[in-house]
């Protein structure tokens, strides 16, 4: 007999926050608080990096589930100058377009229900031929590894099939019932949905990019805007082992029986948004240097860089200027050899030259 998972989100478990994850919270705090403020006088900044950031999401979270595409390419189907011309470009442009759904209509428009979410992932497949978009999965899967031998393992069985529509409106029930009541802080709430929706795992494909969309909209309606600005997906992906093992840690064999512990996850989220807060005030901390011009930014950013770095970082730690301009200051730093370009196409970064 199947157990069956229940929501409880007024103790998540018996789980107690660690000093480690109060301090997180707190921080994030601290820093949300700042950005507000900042946030005022810097509009065209924030405008440079929404945009900079919405590229990163796209790219990052498709890269997760080894979808991509050339970095040209990406550009022409970000600005939709282009139509999608595989399957990885057309999953790109569904992603794009959720995004940019989920910033421009966050509130009041988009609650967590389970309507919603079938709205925007049918959305997320929109230039597919798939026809399960929108559409909760009709057979059973599992959470599957592929390792570099090529054997494969299972690291998570989600539940069958015919639970998921049930299963779903429990966990949406259950996070917005634990809004109201102040169980917990939102931010720990918000982990524990996008930990529980994945387990569920309730798509044919797309879970792990749903719930990472998800988890903007959450962030967002919570009034914890930095993905916006600063790409959640990017940290979570250059983290990715760590995200993966978080996941299984905290959902695992005991999630189905209620007793998993939601604590791995939770911790590594608050990690991560936090990283976010922390990059987003120190980007914009340099924003009152618009007098210092655009090479002397590049050849200090990379001095401080304990590696080096793309064009497209180099745009988001000099948001005040555009990428044209960024593009025509590596060209004169490179005709004065002050820096060096390493590596071809996606992998090109620059480097102080020696």
């Amino acid at each position: 007999m199947i157990a069956l998972k229940t929501f409880n989100y007024k103790t998540l478990n018996d789980l107690r926050l660690t000093t480690s994850m109060v301090e997180k919270l707190s921080q994030i705090y601290e820093l949300k608080g700042k950005t507000a403020y900042i946030s005022i006088k810097s509009k065209d900044i924030l405008d440079k990096l929404l945009a900079v950031a919405k590229i990163e999401s796209t790219d990052s979270s498709n890269r997760i589930e080894g979808i991509a595409t050339s970095d040209v390419r990406l550009k022409q189907l970000m600005d939709q100058k282009t139509m999608p011309k595989n399957r990885s470009e057309e999953e790109i442009s569904g992603y794009r377009d959720v995004l940019t759904t989920i910033h421009e209509n966050y509130q009041p428009y988009i609650k967590i229900t389970p309507n919603n979410i079938l709205a925007l992932h049918k959305e997320l497949f929109n230039f597919t031929a798939s026809t399960w978009g929108g559409e909760f999965k009709n057979i059973d899967n599992a959470i599957i590894t592929t390792f570099a031998d090529g054997h494969r393992e299972t690291r998570f069985t989600p539940p069958p099939a015919y639970l998921t529509p049930k299963l779903i409106e429990e966990l949406c029930n259950a996070y917005n019932n634990s809004l109201q009541e102040n169980y917990f802080p939102p931010l720990i709430i918000a982990a524990a949905f996008m930990l529980d929706f994945v387990s569920i795992h309730p798509f044919r494909d797309g879970n792990g990019r749903m719930s990472r969309l998800l988890m903007l909209l959450e962030l967002h309606q919570l009034g914890f805007d930095v993905g916006k600005y600063i790409s959640l997906e990017r940290l979570i992906e250059k983290t990715k082992a760590q995200y993966y093992d978080t996941l299984l840690k905290s959902s695992g064999k005991q999630w189905s029986e209620n007793k998993n512990d939601y604590l791995y996850f939770i911790d590594y989220f608050l990690s991560i948004v936090l990283q976010a807060y922390r990059e987003l005030n120190s980007r914009i901390d340099f924003t009152n240097d618009t007098e210092i011009n655009p090479e002397s930014l590049i050849l200090t950013k990379l001095s401080n860089s304990l590696k080096p770095l793309s064009r497209r970082e180099l745009m988001g730690l000099i948001p005040q200027y555009g990428e044209t301009t960024i593009k025509h200051a590596l060209a004169t730093l490179r005709k004065k050899h002050k820096i060096k370009l390493i590596g071809r196409g996606r992998a090109s970064k620059y480097k102080i030259n020696d």
